[in-house]
């Protein structure tokens, strides 16, 4: 799975991910992170990128799995 991070602006970051798992995550316990961009093939909805308010910069490398985030 495709997972990455990078700053969108000095207050959010933006956060991609193809994993199912990590977006019902995302959905169920951050309420704050909201989705941007969804993307789909053939009818089927294959990634979701999202805007990530900076405090939650650390939350996010952890569950994306993302060691260091594109500046």
């Amino acid at each position: 799975m495709n997972n990455a991070i990078w700053r969108i602006d000095t207050d959010y970051l933006a956060a991609y991910t193809e994993d199912s798992g990590i977006m019902a995550r995302i959905r169920r316990y951050y309420p704050d992170i909201e989705p941007i961009a969804r993307y789909y093939r053939d009818g089927k909805r294959i990634a979701i990128q999202y805007r990530v308010p900076n405090r939650r910069k650390r939350s996010m490398r952890r569950i994306l799995g993302v060691d260091v985030a594109l500046e």
